[in-house]
Formats: C-alpha cells, sequence, structure tokens
C-alpha cells in the first residue's frame, strides 16, 4: 500500500510582510527625491537650453537688423482699436525661432487690435504657447491669466474701446530693462519706492535700438533676457506675455491706464526687488515684484548674457535697492554703467 506524504505549505507571517512593506517604504523615501532630483535637472536643462536658443534668435536678428529688437514698439500715446499693438521683442523674434508662419499669421507690426479681436484665426494663434518660450520648472496655465475663464487683469490681454477682449499666452522670459523700477525711456533708473519717473539702463526699452557698440560694459557682462516665475509658493507673479500686443482703454474718469495697464509689465524684467524675493514676512506680495526676475529653479534663476551664454545667478548676488547703481545684480542689467564686473 503506497504512503501518503503531506505537503508542508509556507508562506509570509504578518511581521515578515510589515518588514517587507518597512524596508519597501524606505528604498522608496530614499529614491524619491533623487528621482526628483534628477527631473529638475532635466528640467533646468531644458530652460537653459530654450535660454540659448533665445540667444542665438537674438544675434541672428541683430545680423539682419545691426540692432537687437526693440523691448516693444510703441504705437502712440493712445492705444487704441485702430492702433497697431504693442508687439514685443519675443514677437519679433519668431521668424529666428522656426516660427515664421505664425509670425506671417499675426502679421506682426502691422495688423490693428480690431482686426486682431475679429479675426479667429489670428486670435487664436495670440493664445499659441511655444515650448521654447516656457520654462519646464516653471507649471502655470498656457494663457497669462489668474483663474483662466475671467478677463479681470486687463494688462494680459488684448482689449479695444469697448471692451472686447483676448487673453494672451504665457511666456517664462523677459528682456532685461532697468535695474529698478521699469521705464519706457533710457535714462538713469530710481528707487522702487520713489514717485519719480523710472528710466531704463538695460537693453531693452520702449523702442530701442540696442547694438553691441551700445553695450559698451561688453556683451559677456550684461543681462538681456531672464526668467518671471508664474508663483512662488503661494504667490502669484504671473510670469509674462509672449506676444506683448495689447490695446489700452480709458478708465471711468476718462484717462489712459498706466504703464503697468499697458502690459510693460509682462514684456521685461528688472532689479526693482531682489531674485526670488516675491512676498514680504506676511506672505504678501511685495511691491515691484511683478516687475522684477524670479524663477522655480532652487536658489536663483537662469539668465541670458549678451554673449549668448546661459549663467544661473543666486538669489543671494549683490543686490542693494538703494538709487546707486552699485551692486553687481544692477551692474549686470546696466549696459554702460563702466562698473566693473566680479565673479558672480
Amino acid at each position: 500500500m503506497p504512503c501518503r506524504t503531506r505537503s508542508r505549505i509556507t508562506g509570509f507571517t504578518l511581521i515578515e510582510l510589515l518588514v517587507v512593506i518597512a524596508i519597501i517604504a524606505i528604498l522608496i523615501a530614499l529614491l524619491l527625491p533623487a528621482v526628483q532630483q534628477a527631473r529638475e535637472a532635466a528640467r533646468r536643462s531644458q530652460c537653459k537650453n530654450n535660454l540659448k536658443q533665445l540667444g542665438l534668435a537674438l544675434h541672428n536678428y541683430h545680423d539682419a537688423f545691426e540692432t537687437f529688437p526693440p523691448g516693444y514698439v510703441d504705437q502712440g500715446a493712445q492705444l487704441t482699436e485702430a492702433g497697431r499693438g504693442n508687439w514685443t521683442w519675443s514677437a519679433m523674434l519668431l521668424p529666428y525661432v522656426d516660427q515664421t508662419p505664425l509670425f506671417r499669421i499675426l502679421n506682426v507690426g502691422d495688423s490693428t487690435v480690431s482686426a486682431i479681436l475679429s479675426d479667429p484665426e489670428v486670435g487664436q494663434s495670440l493664445q499659441h504657447q511655444i515650448p521654447g518660450f516656457v520654462c519646464p520648472s516653471d507649471p502655470g496655465p498656457a494663457l497669462n491669466d489668474a483663474d483662466g475663464s475671467t478677463f479681470s487683469w486687463p494688462e494680459r490681454a488684448i482689449r479695444d474701446e469697448i471692451g472686447n477682449e483676448r487673453l494672451l499666452a504665457r511666456c517664462s522670459y523677459v528682456a532685461a530693462n532697468s535695474s529698478r523700477r521699469l521705464g519706457r525711456e533710457e535714462g538713469s533708473p530710481i528707487d522702487p519706492e520713489s514717485r519719480g519717473t523710472p528710466a531704463a539702463n538695460g537693453a531693452f526699452w520702449q523702442d530701442s535700438r540696442v547694438n553691441f557698440r551700445t553695450i559698451t560694459d561688453g556683451s559677456s557682462n550684461v543681462l538681456l533676457v531672464g526668467e518671471r516665475a508664474w508663483q512662488l509658493g503661494s504667490v502669484e507673479i504671473r510670469s509674462g506675455v509672449l506676444y506683448g500686443v495689447r490695446a489700452d482703454r480709458p478708465d471711468i474718469n476718462g484717462v489712459v491706464e498706466g504703464a503697468d495697464d499697458q502690459g510693460l509689465v509682462y514684456m521685461l524684467g528688472g532689479g526693482a526687488r531682489r531674485l526670488n524675493e516675491v512676498a514680504d514676512a506676511g506672505g504678501a506680495l511685495l511691491a515691484g515684484a511683478r516687475q522684477s526676475f524670479s524663477s522655480q529653479h532652487e536658489g536663483g534663476g537662469q539668465f541670458l548674457m549678451g554673449d549668448g551664454r546661459v549663467r544661473f545667478i543666486s538669489q543671494n548676488i549683490d543686490h542693494d535697492l538703494s538709487d546707486a547703481v552699485d551692486s553687481m545684480f544692477e551692474r549686470l542689467i546696466a549696459i554702460r554703467d563702466a562698473a566693473p564686473i566680479s565673479d558672480f
């Protein structure tokens, strides 16, 4: 008679299972920061490449016109629906970043505001976000609006005199305008708390025509373009606008809106606040933060230099907010202050 053998079924005990789960959790906790760091390194590298491509485009534009593009093109004192809008430096660069068809659709420099708002193809094109103008580390909406549903911020939309509007595509990069508050015309910058008229000492302003001869400080010592984040912490900064075209409308008293409302803030950047300094101790937005540079990259931000290099600048760089242009960050923005530049 054959013998029957009984096989013993083995398995994990509860304690062993808990130990395995604990080991897996520890491994995930150890690996997750490394994975996140690797992803951020890749995003930062892509952002650097974006700025390099913008640098190449700016240099090619300079070769073609013997000047860098203007910060923005002014259409006159009264921004109306019959005007041709404040096309910004980034719109001028479209043919040099493989966007010639878009440049032609928009009819940059010639389209009136009324034509833009009445032509669906043009209007939709103004909302077309170009990946090369967006930092991958900076999540935000495709359109530069606080909530994506209302036109509560008219300076970031095209608006005609009767209130018709269209939002604009978001851009992570703004051109260097001033060591202090943003200014329409070239001149000496002033303290951000001053009530005086601000002026530009950087490479881009209203109808500017800066070339390499103009940059007497040397192209390797001057910032051309830097980052502007959509949001840092809980504070919305709202980046920039890609094409920079809009029209003004009179307010209820019939007075044309000021420089900030005309979209100047969303095309250009300056040193009104220190890099990544956007909120006070209570978490409230600081005055001038939306005119300045900021970045989602930890510890600083990336900037395009005049010679085409891209530099990561620490948020701890020397930056004095007094009237005088006497700190390192201010000197990097100024194109002809004749001040020495040391390592930064």
